[in-house]
Parts: C-alpha cells; sequence; structure tokens
C-alpha cells in the first residue's frame, strides 16, 4: 500500500460553503478559484479584507463555465487567483482561449501535475492511488488528502462535490507549460517551501515569459494559502497607484487575523 493510499481514509465532514457574491455592474472584479476537495468557501477571509467585488469560485463551476463545451465567448478583465487545481484550470482556460484576464495569481499551482521526463510532479502511481480512492468513497478520500498535507480539515472545511473525481482527472490532463513561455498576462507565481505536492521548483525547468514572476509565500507547505491571507490580499491589490484594476481588489480596512 503506498503513502497516499494509506491516507485516503477520512471522517465524514461538516461545514458550509459560502456563495459567491458577484460583482456589481461594469466594474473589474477579483476572482477566486478554489483547489480539488475546496469549496469556494475557502476564501471567505480573504474576501473579507478585500474592498470591492469579489467572487469566489469552486473548480467545478469554472470548469463548468470556462472549459466546457457550449461555445462561450472569451471571458474578459479582472483579477483572478488559482490555488492548487484552481491555478492549473486557469492556465488551461487561457491557453483554449476562453479567459483573458488583465492579472493573474498562480497559488501554489504548476502547469503539469504529474511527473515526467526532466519533471518535478506527482508520480502517475500516486495520482492513480488517489483517483481509486476517490472514485470509491470522494469524502473519505478528501479527508485523507488534506490529512496527508496538511490542509485544513474536513470538519473546518466541507467537501462536498469538490472532491468530484473529474478534478483529478483536469490535472492529468493539463500540461500548460509551453503557455508560460509565451503568456502575456502580468502574471505572479506564489509558491511555498516544503511543499510535497506541489515543487517549488518547477519554475527552474521551464523558460518563463518576461510578464511571468515567481514569488515566495512566508509558510511552508501546500497550505500555506491559509496562513498568507494577508500577503495575498495585497498582491491582489497590485503596485499601489499603478494598478488601474486595483479598485476591484483593494485591501480593506481591518487587519486580518491569522
Amino acid at each position: 500500500m503506498s503513502e497516499w493510499t494509506a491516507h485516503y481514509h477520512g471522517r465524514v465532514d461538516a461545514g458550509q460553503t459560502a456563495d459567491a457574491v458577484p460583482p456589481a455592474e461594469g466594474v473589474p472584479a477579483c476572482h477566486l478559484v478554489a483547489g480539488w476537495s475546496f469549496g469556494a468557501g475557502m476564501f471567505d477571509e480573504l474576501r473579507r479584507h478585500l474592498a470591492g467585488p469579489v467572487v469566489a469560485h469552486d473548480w467545478r463551476a469554472f470548469a463548468a463555465d470556462r472549459l466546457g463545451n457550449d461555445g462561450k465567448d472569451c471571458r474578459q478583465g479582472g483579477v483572478w487567483l488559482g490555488w492548487s487545481l484552481g491555478g492549473t484550470l486557469l492556465l488551461e482556460a487561457i491557453a483554449r482561449g476562453r479567459l483573458a484576464p488583465d492579472r493573474l495569481l498562480l497559488v501554489g499551482a504548476t502547469p503539469r501535475f504529474l511527473a515526467g521526463d526532466d519533471w518535478p510532479g506527482v508520480p502517475m502511481a500516486e495520482w492513480r492511488a488517489l483517483r481509486r480512492a476517490a472514485r470509491r468513497d470522494p469524502r473519505q478520500a478528501a479527508c485523507g488528502f488534506r490529512e496527508r498535507f496538511a490542509l485544513p480539515d474536513c470538519e473546518q472545511w466541507s467537501v462536498g462535490e469538490a472532491a468530484d473525481v473529474a478534478g483529478l482527472d483536469w490535472l492529468a490532463q493539463v500540461d500548460a507549460r509551453e503557455l508560460l513561455g509565451r503568456l502575456r498576462v502580468p502574471t505572479e507565481l506564489w509558491l511555498a517551501p516544503d511543499d510535497p505536492l506541489i515543487p517549488a521548483d518547477w519554475i527552474r525547468h521551464l523558460p518563463l515569459s518576461e510578464v511571468v514572476v515567481s514569488r515566495s509565500l512566508p509558510a511552508a507547505g501546500h497550505g500555506a494559502i491559509f496562513e498568507c491571507w494577508q500577503e495575498l490580499a495585497q498582491a491582489l491589490a497590485g503596485p499601489a497607484g499603478r494598478d488601474p484594476f486595483a479598485a476591484a481588489c483593494r485591501p480593506g480596512a481591518e487587519p486580518i487575523n491569522r
């Protein structure tokens, strides 16, 4: 039994996921896209401390809206942040011409999840172990996944449909490495040290466009985002006085309590 398989058993979850708040008409919004097994409510703390319109999406809603086969037009504008799977899906939507953000922040995300020749990532066997577990019991698999990577547990954040195995299939399918070499959207890659799921050194394995910059989260592990809301709120606001979309994402007056 692999180390991953041993962890894909967990507690029944409890909790609530917040509904997204739509932006005011004509006002650019901050958009936040959650990762696998987490709903939009994972961004509740961040949303409370951002002024202006903020829309939080779970990854399933984003994938259906931007990566479905209904032929929707490209969605333009706004500042978009994606964590983990959410960040990977943002890259895929841009590659498909279905999303054209003004700025992009990818937190604990990678353009290719699975390991390959000269590419750091999750071994195929480990991904298959998680996928098998998720097909048997998505909730238990998600709880085990969170325990394995020291993420907020299922009693703190509900799982619901966010553990859909389709998210794991997206992780195996997407390869947006080439896109990062030609991207023209100002992009920040926020990576955490000692992340056992998304190696922080993946940026050394491919050329990046001149508009792509890397940042280090001031906390370790794949769950670093849950300790860094203040830094991300400031990053979403952009350079003071220079970013025309900062009004959509400016930090609020309250300090963020960690």
